[in-house]
């Protein structure tokens, strides 16, 4: 019970510090991607953010949690039917993020020619290791242990809960987007007990939308200039 009860208080901690540092962050105006390259120092706030994150919800909880470590350490190939809908899910995710960023004006795309090749990989290293460990938090860690104590129904609707919480700093269409996300992502979790699957969604959703983003912003002004 004295584990239990550890274990439950190192989430709250995380969950908690990790909301204080996103109101900071949206305070200061560099809580995303566009907002931070658009700013003087932005990507490098925004990337000590996702440092932070890598450390409360991977490096801790894998620390801490060592019985769900099984959800990183170990993946296996699913059945045939959940293979193909695990494909269709990453293939939807990249193309709803591709036609979200291109909807958007050039206009609405500011320039930021301090930022170049270099930047890119760094952010990016540190961006997709932060979403592994999210995952690993959220759809992992979260989920799992309320299914301890519930159905799984219920321990979907918490973690995903959970997840919209965290997102409460993002836009409106972030906010309602994450919600059958967050279910979908819950779901692969549970029947593929590994957190790769998710991740790997997540992955296909951020990276097309946030590749496209920096070389518009950056990239694209230095090559052509």
């Amino acid at each position: 019970m004295k584990a239990l009860t550890t274990e439950w208080v190192l989430i709250v901690i995380c969950f908690v510090t990790y909301f204080v540092i996103s109101m900071v962050y949206k305070r200061l105006g560099v809580h995303n991607l566009k907002n931070a390259l658009t700013t003087a120092n932005g990507l490098r706030f925004l990337n000590l953010k996702y440092l932070l994150g890598i450390v409360l919800f991977g490096m801790l909880s894998y620390t801490m949690i060592p019985e769900l470590n099984y959800l990183v350490d170990t993946i296996q190939v699913p059945r045939i039917p959940l293979l193909l809908i695990f494909v269709l899910t990453v293939m939807l995710s990249a193309y709803i993020s591709y036609l979200s960023i291109s909807k958007q004006r050039e206009e609405d795309l500011l320039d930021c020619a301090d930022c170049g090749f270099a930047h890119a990989w760094l952010y990016f290293i540190i961006r997709f290791t932060f979403l592994l460990g999210y995952e690993f938090f959220f759809r992992g860690v979260l989920l799992f242990k309320f299914l301890e104590f519930t159905t799984l129904p219920m321990a979907i609707l918490y973690a995903t809960i959970l997840y919209v919480v965290i997102h409460s700093f993002d836009s409106k269409k972030e906010i309602l987007g994450a919600i059958p996300f967050g279910v979908v992502l819950c779901l692969f979790a549970y029947y593929t007990n590994s957190v790769w699957y998710p991740f790997l969604i997540h992955l296909g959703l951020s990276a097309v939308y946030e590749c496209y983003l920096f070389y518009h912003l950056t990239l694209k002004n230095n090559i052509l200039s």
